[in-house]
Formats: structure tokens, sequence, C-alpha cells
């Protein structure tokens, strides 16, 4: 938060970070995430994607294991920017956009069919039932 700021603006950012919080509170105690194919040991900060080691940033990891937290689940740009890189963030969009851009890129899924984007929305992982193609 910038200075000057007033104590309702201060209260209703508060009452969001608890919100927001409690709602990631049940997933705090998890040491591995699983949406598909990917696999990330919170633990260790490492990932894997059909069983092949990713090279992720610490950042690129953040990202991902938010979106795993809630696979299924469109998630908003203000969303990821305020959990992974804080409240003074919520509005550098384009920093997510070059996160998705290459986390695609080390995913190969350039076409966004795992990591999707909802146009004006935001981002989210999608877990496909698995195909019957060899």
């Amino acid at each position: 938060m910038t200075k000057p700021f007033g104590m309702r603006e201060l209260d209703a950012r508060l009452r969001v970070a608890l919100r927001h919080h409690a709602a990631d509170a049940n997933t705090d105690h998890l040491t591995e995430l699983t949406a598909g194919p990917l696999t990330l040991d919170l633990v260790h900060y490492q990932a894997t994607y059909h069983d092949e080691p990713l090279d992720l940033t610490p950042k690129e990891f953040d990202v991902l294991a938010y979106l795993a937290r809630h696979v299924g689940k469109v998630c908003t740009r203000r969303m990821i920017l305020e959990s992974v890189w804080g409240p003074a963030y919520a509005n550098e969009q384009h920093y997510l956009k070059v996160y998705a851009y290459r986390i695609r890129k080390k995913l190969h899924d350039e076409a966004g069919r795992f990591l999707q984007n909802d146009p004006s929305v935001g981002y989210r992982l999608t877990v496909e039932p698995a195909s019957t193609s060899a």
C-alpha cells in the first residue's frame, strides 16, 4: 500500500488478506501437489511434468503451485499476482503474461491446453480425462 491511506482501505485490505489466507489454510500443510501430469514438491521446490523434471525459476514454481492448489478453477490475474508477488503488484498484469508464456514453453504447452488463459479473467490449470491415444 502506498501512503497516505485511509483506515477504511487498510481495513478492507486486511479483510481480503485474511479471507485469502483462510481459503489457503487447508493446503498449507501439504508437501506435494499433483495436478494431472504435473507434480510439485513444495519442500524441495522441484517440479515434474509427465515424469520429466522441469527447470523452473522460484516465481514460475510459485505461479504453478498457486494454480495447482486451485486446479480446474479460474484464478483471476489479481489473485495470482497478490499471492505470488504481493499486494503491491496486483495491477502488474504484464508480469503474469510473461511468466505464463515462459511456463507454457517449459511445459511444451504453447497451445495452452494445460495452462489455460481465460480472456479478461485469469488462468487455470485444466486436467482433462486421460485419452485413449497412444
